[in-house]
């Protein structure tokens, strides 16, 4: 027996990642520069200046080249599946190896980095939970404002247990991957 429920007051319906695939691959962002799937909204990416373009190059390429050393790869901008309802795009990730084909699997990463030029209060307050619920072990975010990385391991249900904060010119030491260290100076 098929049952339809009335809806009496509007609500919000959460789009799954297949949707959101769906909708991308038919052109529906075609007019955004850059788009990621946040707990089943669509969330148009803050375009990106010099500062962030800056910050990003500098703390790639110092992550690059510490990941080539101890056999990790390190990308930019790629899509990952989190769950049903999230697929963000991180400015830089970290993983053992990467898929042929499609979006990383988050379980898949080691580290996540994001660039904060004006989207400070997303990376920290939206994905810094959804991270840690996901189980990443490791999350940065670089503050290019403030010229300070937060950095954030140990999760636990919505939060990261273990945090500190550098300040650009210091050296940076992931807290869950021996050995991996990169000077913060460029930034």
């Amino acid at each position: 027996m098929n049952v339809q429920h009335k809806v009496t007051e509007p609500h919000r319906v959460k789009l799954r990642v297949e949707d959101y695939l769906r909708l991308s691959k038919a052109g529906a962002f075609a007019d955004y520069a850059k788009t990621e799937l946040i707990e089943g909204e669509i969330i148009g990416v803050n375009a990106q200046y010099s500062r962030h373009a800056r910050a990003q190059r500098a703390m790639f390429l110092a992550l690059h080249e510490a990941c080539v050393a101890l056999g990790l790869e390190c990308v930019f901008e790629l899509s990952v599946t989190v769950d049903p309802h999230n697929e963000p795009r991180p400015d830089i990730l970290i993983a053992n190896s990467l898929p042929d084909r499609g979006p990383i699997p988050i379980a898949d990463l080691v580290l996540i980095a994001e660039i904060a030029d004006n989207s400070l209060d997303t990376d920290l307050k939206l994905k810094a939970p959804l991270y840690a619920r996901a189980g990443l072990p490791e999350y940065w975010v670089i503050d290019a404002e403030s010229r300070v990385i937060h950095q954030m391991w140990a999760p636990a249900d919505e939060a990261y247990g273990e945090r500190r904060e550098v300040t650009f010119g210091e050296v940076l030491e992931a807290g869950t991957i021996a050995g991996l260290k990169v000077e913060t100076g460029r930034l």
